[in-house]
């Protein structure tokens, strides 16, 4: 009866989805698809691939903070052309550019030249503003969660068994495997930006041609943009420092300290990646309200982070890959469900006329802070010590979540009340 249950509520949850990917995001969803399709089968192994290339667990880091602030400094103008020139037109024009990344990724001949390139990807994601707009757009009011949920859950269905491919790829032909890797994911950048360029369809027109205007017409909107500052510190800020010794120093961590094998590692990733859809699916048929999702999944995020501690002392190996697993699969569900309740409150707080500005500043606040991330996240892994890293990051991370309480919990829904009855 439990599992008949089950496999109804999935298939409800499926329908809804179908639902949701229409028009312009359902073309976002196949487009994240495939690009997730060939993400997958790198980006796990992206650091170790800088390391083979001759970069040390240092160069790592700064390499990582690069790209961030080149990001940071490029979804500024990202966000004004967003706003300026509509959305189509800025995501055309990225897609383009990140294509020719890719395929200079497979020929970099040392770390510095690698360097280089990252830096450029980043800087050329500055279209990003314009890819998040034109979804908020497009989502009908009531939906968004499920949207960025389903979204999400989408980009998530590669991990399924790519990261394993790529695992066996780097374990049987070394480097030569990654660059294979990189240059399958050109070829799908070029599929993606001819299918943007055919399918997706504009959602916003500016009333006014004027840059100068545009740029400050943001001062009649300080109320909204103070409200999503606010949120921008936790994301931007808290939360990159939190999470900055995971996202730069995992895979390394895992591999070289702790002892993996590469497949071993991808397959962890492949199982946690079920262990979320599945979930993700069935929160689809409760619709949560998503302050409180944001909330209850940053705690999870934050404490489950203290047992990525634990293998490095017990040096035992089921239970390390024990461990491994059952934090990846946790902390990969409970990011997803983060990730699409943020989506959500801020597409209910931004005007459509402001979004691509809005976000290109979350943007830019988000890259600085993954930036000096990646710098603090050296800072304690080298210095502080492997494991004690994560458990410093586990308490940032808890710290942060209070803090979101404050502004969701507490501040929020009276601002919200106090804004309807001026409203009325």
């Amino acid at each position: 009866m439990k599992l008949s249950k089950t496999i109804t509520a999935f298939a409800e949850s499926i329908a809804d989805l179908k639902e949701v990917f229409k028009g312009n995001v359902g073309v976002i969803a196949l487009s994240w698809f495939l690009f997730s399709l060939t993400g997958s089968l790198v980006n796990p192994f992206f650091a170790k691939y800088a390391k083979d290339l001759g970069a040390s667990d240092l160069h790592v880091a700064v390499m990582r903070s690069l790209g961030m602030l080149a990001l940071a400094l490029s979804t500024i103008p990202g966000g004004l052309l967003t706003d300026y020139l509509g959305r189509v037109k800025v995501i055309l024009i990225g897609t383009a550019c990140i294509s020719v990344a890719q395929f200079l990724y497979a020929v970099a001949p040392d770390w510095r030249f690698l360097t280089a390139i990252f830096v450029f990807d980043y800087a050329v994601h500055f279209y990003q503003p314009a890819l998040t707009a034109i979804v908020m757009d497009s989502l009908q009011r009531g939906e968004e969660f499920k949207g960025f949920l389903g979204l999400n859950i989408v980009m998530a269905i590669p991990g399924l068994f790519m990261p394993v491919i790529g695992g066996v790829l780097y374990d049987t032909l070394g480097v030569t495997g990654i660059r294979l890797g990189f240059a399958l994911q050109g070829i799908v950048s070029i599929t993606v930006f001819v299918m943007r360029a055919k399918a997706l369809k504009e959602t916003f027109k500016p009333r006014d041609k004027d840059l100068g205007k545009i740029i400050f017409e943001l001062s009649g909107y300080r109320a909204v943009l103070f409200r999503a500052l606010k949120l921008y510190l936790f994301t931007s800020i808290l939360w990159q420092v939190s999470l900055g010794v995971t996202n730069t120093y995992l895979a390394i961590y895992v591999l070289d300290v702790l002892g993996l094998s590469k497949p071993m590692w991808g397959l962890l990733s492949a199982i946690s990646t079920t262990g979320t859809i599945c979930a993700s699916l069935i929160l689809l048929r409760t619709n949560p309200r998503p302050e409180r999702a944001a909330l209850y999944s940053a705690v999870v995020v934050s404490a489950v982070q203290i047992t990525l501690a634990l293998p490095y002392h017990v040096r035992h190996m089921t239970i390390t890959t024990a461990t491994l697993l059952a934090a990846s699969l946790v902390m990969g569900l409970a990011s997803n469900i983060l990730n699409s309740a943020l989506s959500t409150i801020l597409t209910r707080t931004l005007p459509v006329e402001i979004r691509g500005r809005a976000i290109g500043i979350q943007r830019l606040l988000d890259n600085f802070g993954a930036s000096a991330a990646s710098l603090v996240a050296a800072t304690l892994y080298l210095g502080v010590g492997y494991a004690e890293s994560f458990l410093v990051s586990s308490t940032v991370g808890l710290l942060s979540s209070l803090y979101l309480y404050t502004i969701l919990l507490r501040r929020w829904p009276k601002e919200r009340e106090r804004r309807l009855r001026l409203e009325e």
